[in-house]
């Protein structure tokens, strides 16, 4: 009975201490769980720490890129106010290298004026009858036969366009186209036709006589030593 005793005990205690050991694994186990569940809460500190600057981060990017976009939209308005200015320039030295390429000289142009006033292509002469080669339109006889004439209350007695047969002859102008201004020569009342007046009004051209061309050759003259004399 003793020997059973013995071994009861003997097996209590083996068992007492299998269980200590165990238990003392297990809180081991516990221990070193605890400190990688601690060492995983630091690492999850730190990537909550990283997410929070990869916020603040994203913020910054979205707020860059608006500023990117703002730019983007600058750069384009300046591109087609460049590419605009860059047209229009080479359209202007196009017609910078046109005019250079047709340009006139100033003597020909002052020849050209000359010539235009002194063959009556502005204006009427003041003692133009009809038949007259200096014609250039309207006369005074049409201002006065036109819709101004009619709303000026302007005389138009008896005129036709055509000067009567009897002034033709006599050589003078019919009393309705004699000079009624102040400003009028008073040889032109007398009535002066032009020398080569006749039954058939025989016309010249005014621009080819002799006396226009001298005159245009002595004032081209005139402008180009009065240029040279300033040069």
């Amino acid at each position: 009975m003793w020997i059973g005793g013995c071994s009861l005990c003997c097996f209590l205690k083996s068992t007492i201490i299998s269980f200590v050991l165990l238990t003392l694994k297990i809180l081991e186990l516990l221990v070193q769980r605890d400190r990688e569940f601690q060492e995983l809460m630091r690492v999850a500190q730190e990537q909550g720490k990283v997410h929070q600057e990869m916020q603040v981060l994203e913020k910054e990017v979205e707020k860059r890129d608006c500023d990117i976009q703002q730019l983007q939209k600058q750069l384009k308005e300046a591109e087609h106010i460049l590419a605009t200015a860059v047209y229009q320039a080479k359209e202007k030295l196009k017609s910078i290298d046109k005019a250079r390429k047709g340009s006139i000289s100033s003597e020909e142009i002052i020849k050209y004026a000359h010539r235009i006033s002194a063959s009556n292509a502005v204006c009427a002469p003041l003692n133009w009858v009809p038949g007259d080669p200096r014609r250039p339109y309207p006369t005074d006889l049409e201002m006065r036969s036109g819709m101004l004439g009619h709303m000026s209350n302007l005389p138009t007695n008896g005129v036709n366009g055509h000067l009567p047969g009897d002034a033709l002859a006599a050589g003078r102008l019919p009393d309705v186209l004699t000079p009624q201004y102040p400003w009028q020569s008073s040889d032109v009342s007398v009535g002066m036709l032009p020398p080569h007046h006749g039954n058939d009004f025989g016309l010249e051209p005014p621009g080819h006589n002799k006396e226009n061309e001298d005159d245009v050759e002595a004032m081209s003259t005139d402008s180009s030593s009065s240029s040279s004399d300033s040069d």
